[in-house]
């Protein structure tokens, strides 16, 4: 008696196919989410450095006598602001200016920016510069 060949699968191998394909499906979507997620922290953060970076530079170019340069902490009225300048972000942004001792006639310029990241944290962006008087 002669046996035919019977093609195909079993429903042992097809449910094992069924579960690496769901498992690797699983790994992938991860990978994917966490990068997003990363690439989203990424995004923010570059512009928290760039805003901070430009009001540093915004000081910076007003000179030493300017009456935006006093010891003081301030805060842009427009709170929350966005990349752009405009009200409608999720930037928080401050400054603050310091006499610098025992330099004489130089300043502390701190910039600080803030914003909520997407896992519900305070994430902050500071950056430091200092302003020397150079009229002398």
């Amino acid at each position: 008696m002669k046996f035919r060949s019977e093609c195909g699968f079993t429903l042992i191998e097809v449910i094992v196919s069924m579960v690496i394909l769901t498992v690797g499906i699983g790994i992938i979507s991860s990978i994917v989410a966490d990068v997003s997620r990363k690439n989203f922290f990424s995004q923010n953060h570059t512009q928290a450095v760039i805003m901070a970076q430009n009001k540093i530079e915004e000081l910076l170019n007003e000179g030493y006598e300017s009456p935006d340069l006093y010891e003081g902490s301030y805060e842009n009225p427009l709170n929350p602001v966005s990349a752009a300048g405009d009200t409608s972000g999720i930037y928080y942004q401050y400054w603050a200016i310091e006499d610098l001792r025992p330099i004489p006639r130089s300043k502390e310029i701190t910039s600080l920016i803030q914003w909520e990241g997407a896992d519900g944290d305070t994430k902050s962006v500071v950056l430091t510069a200092v302003c020397i008087d150079q009229s002398n």
